[in-house]
């Protein structure tokens, strides 16, 4: 049932920079001779130079759920606070600006930092240049609804139409056949390569692709225990937190994978 809809405009800090330095590191590779397994380690430089365009609230947004905006391509016009009040609520920042726009460049070096995937760096700098700082208030439409006696919400982008952030209650047997289908689907496929485990060591690379089996079936596993744990709302929209970003079955099992090589 439709509650209320309204206008508001939220303060978002938006800093604009280069990211320019190195980055040193070995990255390490396996290969079989003979009978044996030994690592390679390969030097890799890599040099940075890229340009960052990030968001950051500048209230506290965590009854809104809203943490990042896209201002990519928009005309970001002299702000008006009378014109501001006259379309909706205004909401009022309630950190430092130097603060925030300092916070969103250490995200920023930081998710270079773990994008390069090295086994181990030896030697990094890196560097934020022609940083330009401002104070953007951005409009969203705010949507309240009551289903089955619970109030959630809607945040829609007053721009483009998007959707910036929704609550909504999850299903509970989607939830369970999740969290029952990956454990089924583990054990049977784990099961049936054990059966077969004999095959898969006689081969050249058998015991590295038992390991990747392996791997693949405990990111399924946690898969389907995620969707079962965290599926009684779901949260949905473009302004998500990064952590709390929905992951599909094949990222959540790349994740994994990736942790352990």
């Amino acid at each position: 049932r439709y509650q209320e809809a309204f206008l508001a405009w939220f303060p978002f800090v938006r800093a604009r920079l280069d990211a320019v330095g190195w980055v040193l590191g070995i990255r390490e590779k396996k290969r079989k001779r003979g009978n044996r397994w030994e690592t390679v380690k390969e030097p890799v430089e890599h040099q940075v130079e890229r340009a960052v365009d990030l968001t950051m609230p500048a209230a506290d947004m965590a009854e809104f759920g809203v943490h990042r905006v896209d201002l990519s391509g928009d005309e970001v016009q002299p702000l008006d606070e009378g014109l501001l009040r006259g379309r909706g609520m205004v909401f009022r920042p309630s950190r430092s600006l130097e603060e925030t726009a300092a916070e969103l460049s250490e995200n920023a070096i930081a998710d270079i930092q773990r994008s390069n995937r090295l086994d181990r760096v030896t030697f990094s700098w890196l560097a934020s240049l022609r940083r330009r700082v401002a104070l953007v208030y951005y409009p969203l439409w705010v949507v309240r609804y009551e289903f089955r006696g619970r109030t959630y919400q809607v945040l829609v982008d007053a721009e483009d139409g998007g959707l910036a952030y929704a609550k909504a209650p999850g299903n509970h047997l989607y939830r369970a056949f999740s969290l029952v289908g990956a454990c089924a689907g583990a054990c049977f496929v784990g099961t049936t390569i054990l059966q077969h485990a004999g095959q898969f060591l006689r081969s050249e690379n058998g015991l590295m692709g038992l390991g990747m089996v392996g791997l693949v079936l405990a990111g399924l596993v946690y898969w389907g225990y995620s969707q079962f744990r965290h599926g009684g709302v779901v949260e949905e929209g473009s302004g998500l937190a990064r952590d709390r970003e929905h992951q599909t079955l094949v990222a959540t099992v790349k994740d994994v994978v990736d942790k352990f090589q």
